[in-house]
């Protein structure tokens, strides 16, 4: 029963929550990389008003084949209370994901405002079978009790596909 976590990270809070999912269900983590390579202003300057806009990034991977898992995580920052650019031009290159069960989680400083939703109807609209939304914050991602709502997600879509 193969996992895939999709993330996005700039600050390294999110990769701490992707890194926990991986080690509890033994997942594959697959980092995407936005070749914007902002600074810390232009992160919050240039890269919010984009995500405001729902603006794609260039990104690397520039594509991401799930077809071989049987569950896909998607992880997001929340950047003025959206997916980032490079979560978008993921979820927008992504090959195999029509069917698949796929959990999202966001984490945020604050409120995770439209995130969630957002990333699930793009997810949808793609074909994903989005099972669950975990919000986090920035001071919660590292700690397992915190995630702990997530890896049961995974575990449960894990234990549905090994009972069809």
């Amino acid at each position: 029963m193969s996992v895939c976590i999709i993330y996005h990270s700039e600050t390294g809070n999110t990769r701490a929550v992707a890194e926990q999912v991986a080690a509890a269900s033994g997942g594959d983590l697959i980092g995407v990389r936005d070749l914007a390579n902002y600074s810390k202003v232009g992160m919050y300057l240039k890269g919010a008003r984009r995500a405001m806009r729902g603006d794609s990034a260039d990104i690397e991977p520039a594509a991401i084949d799930v077809s071989g898992y049987e569950t896909v995580v998607v992880g997001t920052p929340v950047w003025a209370g959206n997916p980032t650019p490079a979560i978008n031009a993921a979820v927008n290159t992504l090959r195999g994901i029509e069917g698949k069960p796929t959990i999202v989680f966001c984490t945020s400083g604050g409120s995770p405002r439209k995130t969630l939703e957002t990333l699930t109807a793009m997810l949808a609209k793609r074909g994903a079978d989005v099972r669950g939304a975990v919000p986090l914050t920035a001071r919660t991602a590292k700690r397992p009790e915190a995630v702990k709502p997530l890896v049961d997600l995974v575990r449960q879509s894990r234990r549905e596909m090994a009972a069809q």
